[in-house]
């Protein structure tokens, strides 16, 4: 079957839809990934990601999405009209997913972190309407050889199992790629 684009958000807006206490009905669940790693301090994998705010420009955003975002993941293959911006796929179904990592994100979403790890990371993922994808949180502390990485995406409660498979093999393959190439940088 052949989906436009509108079609497509509109199947993610109806499963997903949380501002109105749809299908989800404001709950929530984690998809999580658990990485160390020896070699790569927690500062060397911030460094490559110091010009993540620095998105002012079409040029600025060109070279986040080329240098950070597309080497990560075959899936990171369009930024969409945002600074930062991906496109999430359900099996067939894809989104225009607008990430926004300045937001302050909800009180319940902090009690999924971890105390023991000292920086945290939050974004949320809105649709093109604005209602709520999903919320990342990434922690990360260093132990004596090198760090231990614990990345979530809390995705609404009604989303498809798929989902939450697909998501924590993306976020294994795409983080993956950022602690190579911290460890690249600081050897």
């Amino acid at each position: 079957m052949h989906y436009g684009r509108g079609q497509h958000e509109r199947w993610m807006l109806r499963l997903l839809e949380t501002r109105r206490g749809g299908q989800s009905n404001r709950q929530f669940k984690e998809s999580r990934v658990d990485l160390s790693t020896k070699g790569v301090k927690a500062s060397h994998f911030l460094e490559c990601f110091k010009n993540v705010d620095s998105k002012d420009t079409p040029e600025q955003c060109q070279r986040f999405f080329l240098d950070i975002m597309a080497p990560a993941h075959p899936e990171h293959y369009a930024l969409g009209p945002y600074p930062i911006g991906i496109v999430e796929t359900i099996g067939q179904h894809m989104c225009r997913v607008r990430v926004d990592n300045k937001v302050e994100v909800p009180e319940w979403v902090k009690e999924y972190g971890d105390s023991t790890f000292p920086t945290k990371l939050l974004v949320a993922g809105y649709l093109d309407d604005g209602t709520i994808f999903f919320y990342g949180y990434q922690e990360i502390r260093d132990v004596e050889d090198g760090c231990d990485f614990r990345f979530r995406i809390i995705f609404p409660a009604a989303s498809p199992q798929i989902l939450f498979d697909e998501h924590t093999e993306h976020l294994a393959i795409e983080f993956q790629h950022w602690i190579a190439a911290a460890y690249e940088n600081s050897h």
